[in-house]
């Protein structure tokens, strides 16, 4: 009996492989619950393992068909079925149900979300074979996965900034629950994204970091804008996520600091501490090459307000602050330490690039941070900062520093020489 269910369910696997992309199925209803079937197949420690079972040629085509660039397709589910091939791999990603989250009701016991973690190794080894095999599969695919991150998170943003406005407002038991659901979802989306990020960059590293390769350097660049981008967004003091998070509005349960700023850490810490040196040093170049790289974003994910001096042991963190040591349930004492170990070099590199391109003058310090030389001017009032001091400021507020007129642009500024790069503030 136990066989005939065996085979019962390898069959069913098989078919879901074969025909969830299959363009000759025209039907929109048809596909998504081809989709649907597939991704709770992969949920499930018995199902799964029949999905191992089938043909390899079948698993190899079927995870091909999960790589194939993003555009034009339900890329969402095919992305939520890579994640959950991952689940239980990658940095502090061993839980049943996120941590601050409300403990699980016994009715709920069976519900995927909070089935214990199955990753599968063979599927992942199918994956990196195949962004290994020439070379365009894993730049399309990254690119579209890149793409897709930048879009989910922009979206969060402006809607946790619509929804913080109405929650302001005396009405403000009228948020509208459906654009609740939607923000939600984009928060949902773009951690799973940065998970495949995170798999990906763990299972076929020379993508990012071999640099013989024409797209790697591109690609790498590419995410350390993101990751600074997001790391900025939910670590600003007093910033527009924290207070979104703070109203704990019924359908946004699932936005906290946790699940996002770990799946930064897990791209980091594979990035910064796991690879050989010179790998290791040369995505700290490009992270910090980037303008929108803030040490303080590392910092708070120890719950430090302020990088530590040179030489001084890290102090405990404020239990007021997010800090990962707040999570041992769910974070390992190696994982610990890999973050620790990662603060600790990018503070010394930062230092020492913050030196090498120090100034002739004070007067050409930023006079927002005084630890950058100016490199910013804005239109069209003409004041100047780094571009850490004002793209940070930008994302909550158009105003210039000084006189407060709104800007408009943001050139690039070198002493002496004339501008050539405009971006919009807007």
């Amino acid at each position: 009996m136990e066989h005939g269910y065996e085979e019962t369910l390898t069959r069913l696997a098989a078919i879901l492989a074969k025909h969830f992309a299959d363009a000759r199925i025209v039907g929109t209803d048809i596909r998504d619950s081809l989709m649907q079937a597939l991704a709770s197949y992969v949920c499930y420690p018995h199902s799964l393992r029949a999905v191992e079972r089938i043909p390899e040629e079948q698993r190899i085509a079927m995870v091909r068909n999960l790589l194939a660039p993003y555009e034009q397709r339900p890329w969402a589910q095919t992305n939520w079925i890579l994640v959950r091939l991952w689940r239980g791999c990658g940095f502090g990603y061993r839980y049943t149900r996120l941590p601050h989250l409300l403990k699980t009701k016994l009715e709920d016991a069976n519900l995927p979300s909070l089935q214990k973690p199955c990753p599968s190794t063979l599927l992942q080894q199918h994956m990196a074979d195949l962004l290994q095999q020439g070379p365009d599969v894993a730049p399309s695919f990254l690119n579209s996965v890149l793409n897709q991150l930048n879009w989910a998170f922009s979206e969060f943003i402006g809607m946790i900034q619509e929804i913080q406005q109405a929650a302001e407002r005396l009405e403000r038991n009228f948020v509208d629950s459906r654009q609740l659901k939607v923000c939600a979802t984009c928060f949902d989306l773009s951690v799973s994204l940065l998970r495949v990020l995170e798999m990906t960059i763990t299972l076929v590293p020379e993508i990012f970091l071999d640099w013989t390769r024409p797209t790697s350097e591109m690609l790498l660049r590419r995410l350390a804008q993101l990751l600074n981008q997001v790391l900025n967004r939910v670590t600003a003091e007093r910033n527009l996520f924290d207070r979104v998070v703070t109203l704990r509005l019924p359908g946004l349960e699932s936005v906290d600091h946790y699940p996002i700023l770990v799946a930064v850490t897990g791209i980091l810490v594979q990035l910064l501490v796991r690879g050989p040196a010179s790998e290791r040093e040369q995505a700290t170049s490009v992270l910090l090459a980037d303008p929108c790289f803030q040490l303080r974003s590392i910092c708070y994910l120890l719950g430090q307000p302020e990088p530590p001096a040179p030489g001084t042991a890290l102090p405990a963190p404020d239990r007021k602050r997010f800090s990962l040591q707040s999570y041992a349930d769910y974070i390992s004492a190696d994982e610990l330490a890999q973050v620790e170990q990662m603060l600790a070099h990018l503070t010394s590199a930062s230092a020492q690039a913050a030196a090498a391109s120090l100034p002739t003058s004070e007067e050409d310090l930023c006079p927002i941070c005084y630890a950058h030389p100016i490199s910013a001017v804005f239109q069209p009032c003409g004041h100047k900062s780094c571009k850490a001091c004002i793209n940070q400021h930008l994302m909550n507020n158009k105003d210039c520093f000084f006189c407060k007129t709104t800007i408009v642009s943001v050139e690039d500024w070198e002493k002496g020489a004339n501008t050539s790069t405009t971006s919009s503030a807007a």
